[in-house]
């Protein structure tokens, strides 16, 4: 639920300041915060000021002991700037066990680094960055920095518990604002924890103390999914010096389209006529769009580009199709101004995009977000396309941008809508084979694998454009089961017609199937055994999520050799769980010749703790017929 502040006030507490000589000594530390931990959080106190619509002072000042060397990251000092963002002042102290300064860091001892990636072309955010070397655990170091901004449509929100291992004793957050400038607020997940906080007209302050550290655990949902996170903004902002002012996502994404978007989509009419060629004669929207984006993807290469207010706004169509190269922001809002001059309706779509699935705070409006999509509107739903991407079909998300909250900037304004979701029956990999065991039991296969939804990008990223020798190295890893394995043929096509990739696999191996005496035992799965089983937990204290869906099937027929009997096989199997299910069956489809079907599909869903064992079992019985054998026995 979102709130707004009001002249209501709730509990009344002051926000310490700590100073050099608070007490570092290891033993001053409670015991139950010790316990479990890589990392003690001391304390951790944010202050924001906003002086105005264009004026923020950030100080932050915290205290960490590092327990253990898996705690180190801890001693990492990253402090951003930025020709917007100031460093007024930056202090870092290290502390021994016995609370004894050991070191103070000099100003020549922090290296002035880039804060963007590789993949950057030009940036100018940047970072003042300093790394510890610890002699001896626990160690404990503190920081105290203060930034000055004049980008106030990012006000840093409150995290306090925001790593596994590390617990809390104290952390606090105060912002104030001037008269006028009022202060938006959400609060996240309080719910279970005993947070204290004074709310009134311009002023928010929390506290929260004494939190415990939390495990690790396999299939945990995000951790600021279930620890307490607030989120800040103001109702008038200011981004790079343009101002703005919104009370929703429709203001908001109205700001952003005036402010940020118009103009930026305009083409020459010489690009118009030469797109307009490509689509001539065609009258379907789509069709129309699927031409356009394969030019984009045969004439464009994604380059990022992170400075200034470039950071947000897009650089504009003309200079893409000038240059053949954007970021996020460029190349989509590119291929938006060539939909649009070939007549299909396009927009503007801001995502969180990662494996983590989080997504746009429906309502919350702020800057959020950390990448750019298309959104086409039909008449049969909603079409999302990837700009970034060359070798992606027209149409495909896949779990990277997938099943999520999004904001549609239009000119009428924003609008939050929900990406693609795909089902784990459509995550389908269908593998349809053979292969043939000799008297000696060495096996000579061919596999075709076609691979759709989620498992399409899997494998398109792990095989496509790689070179023969690596090919060679993925699918002797992929059949890791196999002894002595030697491809014939290795295959990998990008089928962006069919939004599909596809493999074709051909080998022989010796020793596939064992000689013992006169019986011969061969493993009934020869290609797509699994064996993974959850790590068991004791007690298992967090909710458990499976983030993404899939169906396996396998179709492969099996030629047994003539001088050997089939004496035994396994029985088929069906195991069905609000996970999912598991499927084998055995055929005789002549005297020697078996089909030999397999479908596992695991369901996407969240599930309580109790519920974790339960899951490895099921995976456990998968691991368990996976490995199924038959008996031959020689003829007489």
């Amino acid at each position: 639920m979102k709130n707004t502040l009001t002249p209501l006030l709730f509990l009344v507490f002051a926000i310490s300041l700590y100073s050099q000589d608070y007490n570092f000594e290891f033993s001053k530390i409670p015991e139950n915060l010790i316990n479990n931990a890589n990392s003690v959080v001391l304390f951790e106190d944010t202050f924001i000021e906003v002086q105005s619509q264009n004026q923020m002072t950030i100080e932050v000042n915290s205290a960490v002991t590092v327990l253990n060397k898996l705690g180190d990251n801890h001693s990492n000092v990253y402090v951003p700037f930025d020709k917007n963002q100031k460093i007024k002042s930056i202090e870092t102290f290290i502390y021994d066990a016995t609370g004894k300064e050991i070191k103070k860091v000099k100003s020549k001892e922090y290296e002035d680094v880039s804060a963007v990636d590789g993949g950057t072309l030009y940036g100018d955010s940047r970072m003042l960055y300093y790394k510890y070397t610890p002699v001896s655990y626990p160690y404990t170091i503190k920081k105290n920095y203060v930034l000055e901004t004049i980008n106030t449509g990012f006000v840093p929100s409150w995290c306090p518990v925001d790593s596994y291992l590390t617990s809390v004793l104290n952390s606090s957050y105060q912002i104030k604002s001037s008269e006028g400038l009022d202060i938006r607020f959400k609060e996240k997940n309080f719910e279970n924890y005993a947070i204290e906080k004074e709310i009134s007209l311009n002023k928010l302050s929390y506290r929260i103390t004494n939190v415990e550290a939390i495990s690790s655990e396999p299939y945990s949902p995000m951790l600021k999914e279930m620890t307490p996170n607030l989120l800040v903004g103001l109702f008038k902002f200011s981004l790079e010096g343009i101002n703005g002012e919104a009370n929703n996502w429709k203001e908001f994404g109205e700001w952003r389209y005036n402010s940020l978007l118009n103009g930026n989509d305009e083409i020459l009419d010489s690009t118009k006529s030469e797109v307009l060629k490509l689509v001539d004669g065609i009258s379907e929207p789509i069709e129309k769009a699927k031409i356009i984006y394969e030019y984009v993807q045969n004439r464009t290469r994604y380059i990022s580009v992170q400075e200034g207010i470039g950071g947000w706004m897009p650089i504009k169509a003309n200079d893409v199709h000038r240059l053949g190269y954007g970021d996020c922001k460029g190349l989509s809002n590119y291929t938006k101004a060539l939909l649009n001059a070939v007549g299909v309706e396009a927009y503007y779509t801001i995502v969180w995009a990662g494996d983590e699935n989080r997504e746009v705070e429906a309502d919350f409006f702020s800057m959020q977000g950390n990448h750019i999509i298309l959104n086409l509107p039909t008449n049969n739903g909603d079409v999302w396309l990837e700009c970034t991407n060359q070798k992606v079909p027209f149409g495909y998300l896949g779990d990277f941008t997938d099943n999520r909250n999004v904001l549609v900037i239009t000119p009428n304004g924003g609008v939050i809508k929900r990406t693609k979701i795909y089902e784990a029956s459509e995550n389908l990999q269908k593998s349809v084979g053979k292969f043939e065991i000799n008297n000696i039991g060495s096996i000579n296969a061919s596999l075709k694998i076609t691979s759709n939804g989620t498992q399409y990008v899997d494998n398109l990223d792990r095989n496509d454009g790689v070179s023969e020798k690596e090919l060679d190295a993925l699918f002797k890893n992929y059949f890791s089961s196999i002894n002595n394995i030697r491809f014939s043929k290795i295959k990998v096509f990008n089928n962006k017609k069919e939004m599909a990739f596809e493999e074709e696999i051909a080998f022989e191996a010796s020793n596939y199937a064992v000689l013992i005496g006169d019986e011969m035992l061969m493993p009934l799965n020869a290609f797509n055994r699994s064996s993974f089983i959850p790590d068991r937990v004791r007690e298992r204290k967090l909710p458990f999520e499976i983030v993404s869906g899939y169906l396996d099937v396998d179709e492969i027929e099996i030629k047994l050799p003539e001088e050997f009997n089939l004496v035994y096989m396994p029985e088929n199997k069906i195991l069905e769980s609000k996970f999912g299910i598991y499927i084998t069956e055995l055929s005789k489809i002549s005297e020697h010749t078996y089909l030999y079907k397999r479908t596992i599909q695991i369901n996407e869903g969240e599930y309580s703790k109790v519920e974790y064992e339960e899951y490895r079992q099921f995976r456990k019985y998968i691991n368990k017929y996976d490995q199924s054998k038959i008996i031959l026995k020689s003829k007489p």
